[in-house]
């Protein structure tokens, strides 16, 4: 069966919205607001009217759910540089949120700074940072900051009870656009038809399938895609297929752009990995869209650092058989040296660094020795083998049955195996005796 990329977007919530929207036909939404998920929130700041707008999409349509006057920069115009008084323009995520104890007074009760100068900003060359939106300790004035959005404290607090970081849009325009549902509705499927084809070339496609979502200005980084496609070769090989699935989609329009944010996973249908939030900078091309920016707003931990996330993922759900097969032939291996008193080679097993129990591998080994001469005869077996792969070696679990002359006894014995010298060698020993 051919895997399908799953573009989820909460569909039963979303036809209820587009019903919502139907009903009353000639309302008309924010142009910005190409799709904005069931329960979330987005901010629009439109310079003109030094006025903020919070909108909210519930399941009978998106509405407006409160606006509160702001102050954006005292210079006319979109922030180009580094202290020219302008807010920027265009469509942002806040990033994080500052309580007033660790704000100077200026900064008033609250503030969320913005991913300002975002993935398009820095190809455009605009410069400057630190563009907040804040609270105040003075009287708001129209277009009276730096730069930042300006609030008052008391509506500074209540905006922030719609807030969710790296999800909830900052939308800033000289002016608000408004557009008929059903104009938004066209777009919203062609941007997404986009999305669910790209998605769909990472996981059956070939590098000029993946390419070809992408403008000709704009060449993503794919340095990981040979090292996907053996992993996606494993996955269908074991009949245990990836499959790239988005959830909370969310599409934000500005001029020609649509910024589309949404939390990406990889799945084989039996584990799911969770990446972080995906996103990407969509431009109009004639009548249709291409990718001209492509991120993650934010990773999960697990990805923050070492190799792409979609690599790194598919690495933790493709087990290589191969590998394991190898771990448990070496502990089995190990076993029958113990078992057979065969000392020297059952020494060659421990990694030179072993430590257990409070002892070194010189110390370990030695106690072996005694009781491997003090006992008529030993004889150890494993089964239910469990291997997990780590970033340095294996973790191996298993149960243990230990029965000799002198003690008998059954439990789960747990290694750690590290590579040493082309072969696996025990580096941590742990048991838990029944």
């Amino acid at each position: 069966m051919r895997p399908k990329v799953l573009i989820c977007i909460c569909l039963f919530g979303m036809l209820l919205v587009l019903l919502g929207q139907s009903r009353t036909g000639a309302e008309m939404l924010p142009d910005a607001l190409v799709l904005l998920p069931v329960s979330e929130h987005a901010v629009i700041v439109e310079k003109k009217t030094q006025t903020l707008y919070v909108y909210e999409a519930r399941a009978d349509g998106i509405r407006l759910k409160s606006q509160y006057p702001c102050s954006t920069g005292a210079v006319v115009g979109p922030k180009a540089k580094a202290g020219d008084k302008k807010t920027p323009e265009g469509v942002y995520f806040l990033k994080d949120e500052y309580e007033d104890r660790y704000l100077t007074p200026v900064y008033g009760k609250k503030a969320f700074p913005s991913d300002y100068p975002n993935f398009f900003d820095l190809r455009q060359g605009r410069q400057g940072s630190a563009i907040w939106i804040h609270g105040t300790d003075k009287a708001l004035k129209p277009m009276d900051s730096n730069g930042c959005v300006a609030m008052e404290n008391h509506n500074i607090l209540a905006l922030a009870e719609h807030i969710r970081l790296d999800a909830t849009p900052l939308i800033i325009v000289q002016q608000m656009g408004m557009a008929d549902p059903g104009r938004l509705a066209g777009k919203r499927e062609r941007v997404l038809a986009l999305i669910r084809d790209w998605g769909q070339a990472l996981i059956t496609g070939s590098y000029h399938d993946y390419l070809s979502f992408y403008s000709d200005t704009y060449l993503p980084d794919i340095f990981w895609w040979e090292t996907w496609l053996k992993f996606r070769k494993q996955g269908r090989g074991r009949k245990t297929p990836l499959s790239v699935d988005f959830d909370q989609t969310g599409l934000y329009a500005h001029g020609d752009m649509v910024v589309a944010i949404m939390d990406m996973t990889v799945s084989t249908g039996k584990e799911t990995a969770h990446l972080g939030r995906r996103q990407l900078f969509i431009r109009q091309v004639g009548d249709g869209y291409a990718i001209i920016g492509d991120l993650f707003q934010k990773k999960t931990k697990t990805y923050l650092t070492g190799e792409a996330p979609l690599v790194a993922a598919a690495r933790k759900l493709i087990r290589d058989d191969a590998t394991d097969k190898v771990v448990v032939e070496t502990v089995e291996q190990w076993l029958a040296a113990w078992s057979a008193k065969e000392m020297a080679e059952y020494a060659g097993f421990y990694h030179k660094d072993f430590y257990s129990d409070g002892l070194g591998k010189t110390a370990w080994v030695k106690r072996k020795k005694r009781l491997a001469r003090r006992y008529d005869y030993i004889n150890v077996t494993g089964s239910d083998y469990r291997v997990v792969r780590l970033k340095d070696g294996y973790k191996v679990s298993f149960f243990q049955n230990y029965d000799s002359s002198g003690f008998s006894t059954t439990g789960m014995k747990q290694l750690k195996l590290v590579k040493k010298g082309g072969l696996w060698k025990i580096f941590r020993e742990n048991w838990k005796g029944k």
